[in-house]
C-alpha cells in the first residue's frame, strides 16, 4: 500500500480508477423505478477521442498533465497525491540525482458486499433505496438527515449509513415484511466508514483526501470533521452502541486484526489500538498512538504502515530507507521498534491475507524479500530473497488467498508483467510481454485471469505516426491468461474505470465513463473470459460503479442520474433491466 492519491471529483469520477473483486458496496446516488431495457452495440474505435490533443486532462505542453502514475508523466517526472505531473526537484549548486519515482497503489480491495441488495444513499429524501437483485423490488427506508456514506456488513445484507447533518449512524437491517433500523449518535461530518471482518463493528472518522476529491478542491469542502476523533459503532444483533474516542492526529486509514477483535487506526504520528470487546465499557477515553517512527517527532505522514494479521505487530515501510520496521502493538512492549534489514529500498510492502508472510519489493535490487511472520520479523536470519533480474518488478498484488501474486511496475513505460508462485518452492515466475504499460492489474478470485489497466503515453493518438505510437497513446485494458500469458488488448475511446469479476463464471465487467457531456460515451463492457469476446452494453447515464451480487448472479451498474440509476446485468442470459427513480417505487413497469 504505497502510494493513494485522489484526484478533484471532476475529474475523478470521470477517471480514477477503482476496483471490485466481488460485492456490491453501498453507493452514493439520488434516487429507483422505471425499468426499460438497455441497448447493446459495439461503438467506433475510430471516432474522436474525447481527450484529443491532450495528455491527461492537461495541455500537452503544460507544465501540470493529469496522471494516475509516474509512468504518464515526462521522463523523471512524478505523479503528485494530487494526480497531477510534477518536475523533478532542483538539484541545486552542488547537483545530485533526484530519487526515482515512486509506485502508485490502487485499492484493489473487494468492496464490502451485500449478498443479494444493492443500498442506495438518497441524500436529498433522507433515505436509502434497497433494491433486491432478484426480483428489482425496491424499498425506500427512511433513515437520518441528508444520508451520504453507507457500507454493508461483511457476509451479510445489512447496512449501515451516516447522517450527514446531525451526527448519527442508521443499521438498516433486512427483516421478512419490513426492515429493521436503529439510530445512534456519532461524532459530526463523519465521511468514512470501516467495518471489521467479523461484522460486529464500524470505525466512522474523518478523511480529509477523500473530502477534497469529492468537493474537488480544499476550498470547496464545507463541513470538516474532527482530525482525531473517531466513532466505534457497536453492531451487535441485540441493538447498536456508538461510542466517541481520541486518536492520533489525522486518521488516514482503519485497519483490524484477523478476528476482528481489536481496530487499528493508523494516523499521521502512529498507530491508536482500539480494543473492541472492551470499548463500551471503558466508555470515552483517549488513545494515545503507538509511534512507528526512531523518533517520536518525527513526520510518519508519508510511511506506509501494515498491522499483522494477528494485530500485536506492524510492519513499516520508509521510502528510501533500505529496511523494514518493526512495531510491537500490544502488550507491556508496545512501541518497541527494530530495523529489518534489507539489500535494497522496498517500492512496496505487502502481507498476505492469511496473516503468514510479508512480501518487500525491491525494484532497484531486482528482488522480492520473503519474510515469514513473525519468525523472520523477530530474527531477520530466515528472510528469503527472490532473483528477479529476469523480470519486472515495482509493485506487487495479491490474490485472495495469497498463493498467486503479479510484479509490475507503473512508475516507468514497462509493457511486462511477472505472475509469481508464492506457495510453490522456490518461487517460479515468469514474464509476460504486453502492448501497452501497465498503471494497475486485478486477479481473478482463482487467479487464473489478469484484469490490466494501461498506463496512456503523452499525445493524441489521432496523431500518431506508427501503430505502436497509436496503441501507446490510446486508453485501455488487457485480459491475461496465467496459464499461456496470451493477453487479449482492447483499446477504449476514453479512460476503463472500475471493473468487477463475476466469481462463479468467466466473465468480467469494466465500465467506460466519457462524463457528463451531451453525448459522451456511457458504457459497460462484458468480458468472456473464456473466449476473450467483448461485448459493449451502452447505458443511458454515465456509470458510477460495478460489482456482483453473489446471492443472485446479477452484476449491478450504478449511474449518475438525477433521480438515481443502476443497470441490472443477468450474467448467465445477458439480459439488461434498469431502474431509475429510486423514490417512485409504484410507477416501476418491466
Amino acid at each position: 500500500m504505497n502510494q493513494h492519491h485522489d484526484v478533484p471529483a471532476a475529474r475523478r469520477r470521470r477517471r480514477k480508477a477503482a476496483f471490485a473483486l466481488i460485492g456490491a458496496a453501498g453507493l452514493l446516488a439520488a434516487g429507483a423505478a422505471a425499468i426499460a431495457a438497455c441497448g447493446a452495440s459495439d461503438y467506433d474505435v475510430g471516432a474522436d477521442y474525447p481527450d484529443a490533443g491532450a495528455w491527461g486532462g492537461g495541455d500537452a505542453s503544460g507544465s501540470s498533465p493529469e496522471c494516475f502514475s509516474s509512468s504518464e508523466c515526462p521522463v523523471g517526472w512524478t505523479c503528485s497525491e494530487f494526480g497531477f505531473c510534477v518536475p523533478p526537484p532542483d538539484p541545486g549548486p552542488d547537483g545530485g540525482t533526484p530519487p526515482p519515482p515512486p509506485e502508485t497503489e490502487y485499492d484493489l480491495s473487494a468492496p464490502v458486499s451485500s449478498r443479494r441488495f444493492v443500498w442506495v444513499a438518497m441524500t436529498e429524501k433522507d433515505a436509502v433505496a434497497k433494491i433486491d437483485g432478484e426480483t428489482l423490488e425496491v424499498a425506500s427506508i427512511k433513515v437520518g438527515e441528508s444520508p451520504e456514506v453507507l457500507v454493508t456488513l461483511p457476509g451479510t445484507d445489512t447496512a449501515v449509513v451516516l447522517d450527514h447533518v446531525n451526527g448519527a449512524a442508521a443499521v438498516v437491517r433486512p427483516a421478512v415484511g419490513n426492515q429493521l433500523v436503529d439510530l445512534e449518535p456519532t461524532l459530526p461530518n463523519l465521511n468514512r466508514l470501516s467495518a471489521s471482518p467479523d461484522g460486529l463493528h464500524a470505525v466512522a472518522w474523518f478523511d480529509l483526501n477523500k473530502a477534497i476529491a469529492d468537493a474537488g478542491s480544499l476550498d470547496a469542502v464545507e463541513d470538516i470533521g474532527s482530525f482525531q476523533d473517531v466513532t466505534v459503532i457497536g453492531l451487535d444483533p441485540a441493538g447498536p452502541r456508538t461510542v466517541d474516542l481520541t486518536v492520533g492526529f489525522r486518521p488516514r486509514e482503519v485497519e483490524f486484526d484477523a478476528t476482528g477483535a481489536r481496530a487499528y487506526v493508523i494516523t499521521d504520528d502512529g498507530v491508536s489500538v482500539i480494543d473492541l470487546g472492551q470499548v463500551f465499557d471503558q466508555g470515552p477515553v483517549i488513545i494515545p498512538p503507538v509511534p512507528v517512527t526512531s523518533d517520536p517527532f518525527a513526520d510518519a505522514s508519508g510511511l506506509e504502515v501494515d498491522v499483522v494479521a494477528g494485530g500485536d505487530l506492524a510492519l513499516v515501510r520508509e521510502p528510501g530507507e533500505a529496511w523494514l520496521r518493526a512495531v510491537r502493538l500490544t502488550g507491556p512492549a508496545a512501541g518497541t521498534a527494530w530495523e529489518i534489514d534489507l539489500p535494497g529500498v522496498p517500492s512496496d510492502l505487502e502481507l498476505s491475507p492469511d496473516g503468514a508472510h510479508a512480501y518487500a519489493v525491491l525494484r532497484e535490487a531486482h528482488q522480492l524479500a520473503v519474510l515469514d511472520v513473525p519468525g523472520d520479523v523477530v530474527d531477520p536470519a530466515g528472510v528469503e530473497y527472490v532473483d528477479l533480474s529476469d523480470a519486472t518488478s515495482g509493485s506487487l498484488s495479491l490474490t485472495a488467498d495469497g498463493h498467486r501474486g503479479v510484479l509490475y511496475t507503473n512508475a516507468f513505460l514497462d509493457e511486462r508483467l511477472t505472475v509469481i508462485d508464492l506457495d510453490q518452492p522456490g518461487y517460479p515466475h515468469r514474464t509476460f510481454p504486453l502492448q501497452k504499460s501497465v498503471r494497475a492489474v486485478g486477479l481473478s478470485p482463482d487467479g487464473s485471469k489478469l484484469m490490466v489497466l494501461h498506463a496512456r503515453a503523452p499525445g493524441d493518438p489521432g496523431s500518431a505516426t506508427t501503430f505502436e505510437e497509436f496503441v501507446d497513446r490510446s486508453f485501455g485494458y488487457s485480459v491475461v491468461d496465467v496459464a499461456t500469458g496470451f493477453a487479449k488488448l482492447q483499446l477504449t475511446l476514453v479512460d476503463p474505470g472500475n471493473f468487477a469479476f463475476a466469481g462463479s463464471r468467466p466473465r468480467a465487467y469494466v465500465v467506460l465513463d466519457g462524463g457528463d457531456a451531451e453525448g459522451a460515451l456511457a458504457a459497460c463492457q462484458e468480458i468472456e473470459l473464456d473466449t476473450g469476446v467483448v461485448r459493449t452494453i451502452l447505458l443511458g447515464s454515465p456509470p458510477a460503479a460495478v460489482g456482483v451480487l453473489p446471492a443472485t448472479d446479477k452484476v449491478f451498474v450504478s449511474q449518475r442520474h438525477p433521480l438515481g440509476r443502476v443497470s441490472f446485468i443477468d450474467i448467465d442470459s445477458g439480459q439488461v433491466r434498469t431502474l431509475t427513480g429510486f423514490d417512485l417505487n409504484s410507477q416501476i413497469i418491466d
